[in-house]
């Protein structure tokens, strides 16, 4: 007679003992608990990287139409004076009879949380803070608001991994770069 648990040539039963089944999701509980914390780091790491490039984008477009603007300025402001908050792509026609000037938006960038912009290290302020805009003129050259050249730096971190940032770098000759300072640390300079 054969026993239930057994196939006719003695062999143990198709199944899975519960201590089987145990044991293999605690080793995929554990291999999810380690892979998690890189998930979030790498997604992260995406965002930042995505806000920054738009943010190089935008101001590419920005230099492109004041250079092909008929002498129009060009200028990327943030939305209510905060970076983070976004910033628009605007440019500026000066009516001459009313001695009026006619502001278009060409592009806009809403609020870009889970990034953030560092304002106190970010080099398109004035030197007390309050030239919160980049303007392009006719020969693509990048000013601040009071007419001086800008400094050279954007820098983007997200809001709750605070090591992971990326700098935005404006060269001399209207050429943007970006770099990870933890990876590449001579190249931010």
């Amino acid at each position: 007679m054969l026993n239930p648990m057994q196939t006719s040539e003695g062999d143990a039963a198709n199944g899975h003992t519960l201590l089987e089944m145990m044991a293999v999701v605690a080793i995929v509980a554990i291999m999810a608990s380690i892979g998690t914390p890189l998930l979030q780091q790498q997604l992260a790491r995406r965002d930042v990287e995505n806000v920054a490039r738009r943010f190089i984008q935008h101001a590419q477009f920005a230099r492109q139409a004041a250079l092909f603007g008929d002498g129009l300025t060009v200028q990327i402001v943030p939305v209510e004076h905060w970076w983070s908050r976004g910033w628009q792509v605007i440019q500026t026609e000066i009516q001459s009879q009313a001695a009026t000037s006619m502001q278009r938006v060409l592009l806009s960038q809403g609020d870009i949380a889970p990034v953030e912009i560092d304002e106190r290290n970010s080099g398109f302020g004035g030197p007390n803070g309050q030239h919160k805009r980049i303007s392009f003129d006719a020969f693509g050259s990048a000013k601040s608001q009071s007419g001086g050249f800008v400094a050279n730096r954007m820098v983007f971190r997200h809001q709750h991994a605070r090591g992971i940032e990326r700098h935005a770098i404006l060269s001399s000759g209207g050429r943007w770069r970006l770099c990870d300072p933890h990876q590449d640390s001579k190249a931010c300079r």
